[in-house]
């Protein structure tokens, strides 16, 4: 083998460095630099045709693993979390079991990462992705299962919000015999995660270990934003869907008597999840004609200047073999908990996560409160602050890392510095709205006093129900929870504007003679556009420390863990940040009720109607500065304990370009040598004898 190495043998008289290159050098998925050429065709088995190698890059599977990712986000943070509550009222389901309904994503992704990532890293992980996505295909079907196995829905037909004697309401158990249906859905969330398990950990990994370490942070910035879209996109859409009647495939839309601002209306919320569906079926195509590595990639991979955590187990984990069993598992664990910088970037991703999931979840509401505006344009507005932000946040902190070639410990203080700028900016919140006069919460009733009662002598003979907020604007300026409670009984319509008559807790009448009309008051509140500027930038500097610290994650893990490392990683961050995120939130937001919903079958609480606005823009701001500084203080401590390699082992610019052009020729040989049908630079793929740690050139 030596002999035949000498030939090989070139001289740098610019450089001392000694460089070496491996014949089968081991990638970080087990895989080696000098595959044969077919092991990197992009197609289906020994279907490979030419027009599809275009394809056979970074690029292309950036771009297939985008379009997943959005299926992914417009499924699960979309059409699903829309939809629960028409799933309550379509199943007779409770809250609490739609919670439980909401979580088994989170629940299935958990429990499975760390075994998916540690198996997986080692595998053909674009195929093992392909199939997560076929999983998920399976689960949407699963879920939406139930709408073609149930009779079709029918809605109660006493219902009225004017001011009866008698206002009737059948609480008769019509859908207990779905309640079963529950089961399903759960099981079709824990597919949902299992199908999705392998597409954040191995498939960020496949990226980030498929391209040039400077270009990492701009590739993985790219497949960070793609995951901003997925949500408001099936927020939007399902919002849209929801708008058609749940039986619209068997019943004429015609024969329905109410449309969708009626309290009774089911939307059709499988439409939306049978699409998702048809979209992870179609790009499970895709993701499996992948390559278990891409050309070229394992001299991107050879050419890299190690930043690994000193004492972060990297000898260790370069063992032979290692990782091919369970009786690693301890081992490899034990090194990610005992690299400080890795555990304490994931601390700080459990911080971020809490406030990115808190704020996915509850900034609709928190500006329709706020700012009194109606749910569906709170949403919309949500959006156009939520998705710019978040794309430009993802996208240019990867460009910055790149372009001033950032490295360990100064991406680190750059997360902090965004962490800081961010609690400068959140007092923005403090531009609220206060809020507007509701007659018996925050506004007295004619000639009453406020008792936080919604009863009052002028609407007493009136039988109101407080389950449905339907509010109407007085003509004196006052908001009323329905016109039963402002005492109207009459009501006529005008350009598919409802107006009341005859209101006994209204004294104003206006000059078209009406005294109330449906909808909330005009508010003469006009921050709104301030704080959404603001906010944008908040947004944006909150997600720019996110793929940053993936790039962190990557680099200070050895090359082969980093698979397990981003599994183990996302199992804190989801256990400890996205899953509580939105219950601490909804908990703190909970707490500033002023009128709840009282269920008129059993009386019992529902969801709020009226929030306190001064005492939601002090408690979302507390807990928003809390989780930035221990996000700030995180990131710090971790650049504080960071060690990077001893210098010997970084080399010069110089050094590094001599590396490049060594590895460069050492793979025009090998290529040459298999156009040729000779054997070049001493490889010898048919001798058993030739190792993986056997070096083709020294220098």
């Amino acid at each position: 083998m030596t002999g035949n190495n000498a030939n090989h043998n070139e001289k740098d008289s610019d450089s001392t460095m000694e460089v070496k290159v491996r014949v089968k050098r081991s990638s970080t998925d087990g895989s080696s630099v000098f595959e044969d050429e077919e092991t990197y065709e992009c197609g289906w088995g020994k279907f490979t045709p030419s027009w599809l190698q275009c394809c056979n890059n970074p690029k292309g599977f950036l771009t297939v693993y985008c379009l997943f990712v959005i299926v992914q986000g417009s499924l699960v943070n979309g059409f699903v979390n829309v939809s629960i509550s028409t799933l309550e009222r379509r199943f007779g389901l409770k809250s609490s079991e739609t919670g439980v309904i909401s979580t088994g994503y989170d629940i299935a992704f958990c429990c499975l990462t760390m075994f998916v990532t540690y198996l997986g890293s080692r595998s053909h992980r674009p195929r093992l992705v392909g199939i997560g996505c076929f999983i998920m295909g399976i689960g949407a079907l699963v879920f939406a299962l139930p709408h073609f196995t149930t009779p079709n829905y029918e809605y109660a037909q006493d219902f009225s919000d004017e001011c009866l004697a008698t206002n009737s309401s059948s609480c008769e158990g019509g859908n207990n015999q779905l309640h079963n249906y529950v089961y399903v859905f759960i099981l079709g969330q824990l597919l949902h995660g299992a199908g999705c398990t392998p597409l954040y950990t191995l498939g960020l990994s496949f990226i980030e270990d498929s391209v040039p370490k400077e270009s990492a942070s701009v590739y993985l910035g790219i497949g960070n934003a793609a995951s901003i879209f997925g949500p408001v996109l099936g927020y939007g859409l399902g919002g849209l869907v929801l708008g058609i009647w749940v039986d619209f495939d068997t019943v004429d839309e015609s024969l329905i008597e109410i449309d969708a601002s009626d309290p009774r209306w089911v939307g059709a919320w499988w439409l939306g999840i049978m699409a998702a569906m048809g979209c992870a079926f179609v790009l499970t195509i895709p993701l499996l004609a992948f390559p278990r590595d891409f050309p070229g990639a394992g001299k991107f991979r050879a050419l890299r200047e190690s930043e690994v955590h000193n004492d972060g187990g990297e000898d260790v984990t370069e063992r032979e073999n290692f990782g091919r069993s369970f009786r690693d598992f301890p081992v490899a664990l034990w090194t990610l908990i005992k690299n400080p910088t890795y555990a304490l970037t994931t601390l700080a991703g459990c911080s971020e996560a809490m406030i990115i999931s808190g704020f996915t979840t509850f900034l609709p509401k928190i500006i329709q409160n706020e700012f009194q505006q109606t749910a569906g344009l709170a949403a919309i507005l949500a959006g156009i602050i939520s998705i710019p932000g978040g794309v430009v946040g993802h996208v240019l902190a990867g460009v910055i890392v790149q372009k001033f070639k950032l490295k360990t410990a100064n991406i680190l203080k750059f997360n902090a510095f965004c962490c800081v700028l961010v609690m400068i900016g959140a007092p923005t919140l403090f531009l609220y709205c206060k809020n507007q006069p509701v007659s018996g919460i925050t506004y007295p009733y004619y000639g009453d006093t406020i008792g936080g009662n919604l009863t009052s002598p002028c609407n007493s003979n009136c039988t109101c129900q407080e389950e449905f907020y339907i509010p109407v604007c007085g003509a004196d300026d006052v908001i009323y929870f329905t016109a039963c409670h402002a005492g109207c009984t009459n009501s006529y319509e005008i350009n598919s504007t409802k107006y009341y008559t005859d209101c006994s807790c209204i004294m104003n009448t206006t000059s078209e003679n009406w005294q109330a009309k449906e909808g909330l008051c005009p508010s003469t509140c006009n921050t709104l556009g301030t704080f959404l500027g603001i906010f944008f930038v908040v947004v944006m500097l909150t997600f720019m420390s996110s793929t940053p610290a993936l790039v962190v994650t990557f680099r200070v893990v050895p090359p082969n863990m980093r698979s397990f490392a981003i599994g183990v990683q996302w199992l804190f961050v989801r256990g400890l940040g996205s899953i509580p995120g939105p219950i601490l939130f909804g908990f703190i937001i909970d707490f500033t009720c002023i009128l709840w919903q009282v269920r008129q079958c059993d009386g019992s609480r529902g969801s709020c109607w009226i929030y306190d606005s001064d005492e939601m823009a002090i408690n979302v701001l507390i807990i928003s500065c809390v989780c930035k500084f221990v996000s700030a203080c995180f990131f710090l401590a971790a650049c504080f304990f960071y060690k990077p390699p001893p210098p010997e082992t970084t080399g010069s610019e110089t050094e590094l370009k001599a590396q490049t052009e060594i590895v460069n020729a050492a793979f025009e040989d090998d290529h040459a040598g298999k156009e040729n049908g000779t054997e070049k630079a001493g490889i010898d793929n048919n001798n058993p004898d030739v190792s993986d740690d056997e070096p083709i050139t020294e220098l």
